[in-house]
């Protein structure tokens, strides 16, 4: 099942402009956002180390840009692979303020969402 959610609530607008303002970061959402990708082929596709893209890719889950999954490899161990869940941002100004509305796309269930938020608190 595919959802499209607004979500704007508990985000502020200096973190999501900071946050896309790196290139490192921009450049994780762009390439996830035609496939799931390891840090690894992340590192390999935009040259940056392993724990700079790590660092980002924490922060981008945390807003909720990016969602993290496991992918199965044919040795039997598993890699975390990170696919974009953002699809549209939309900033506005108007009456003397700025107001933004971040829109996300997801494969997870509402219900299973909401639990997992639930339990990582």
């Amino acid at each position: 099942m595919t959802t499209r959610d607004t979500v704007t609530d508990g985000q502020d607008l200096e973190t999501v402009v900071a946050l896309l303002d790196d290139e490192y970061a921009r450049a994780i959402l762009t390439a996830t956002s035609t496939e799931p990708m390891t840090v690894q082929e992340l590192a390999d596709r935009t040259e940056a180390s392993p724990s700079t893209l790590y660092r980002r890719v924490e922060r981008l889950k945390a807003v909720g840009f990016l969602d993290e999954q496991t992918r199965v490899r044919p040795d039997g161990h598993h890699d975390s692979v990170y696919s974009a869940v953002l699809t549209d941002l939309h900033f506005s100004l108007r009456d003397g303020r700025f107001d933004f509305e971040i829109e996300t796309e997801t494969d997870e269930d509402p219900a299973d969402r909401l639990h997992r938020l639930w339990s990582d608190f």
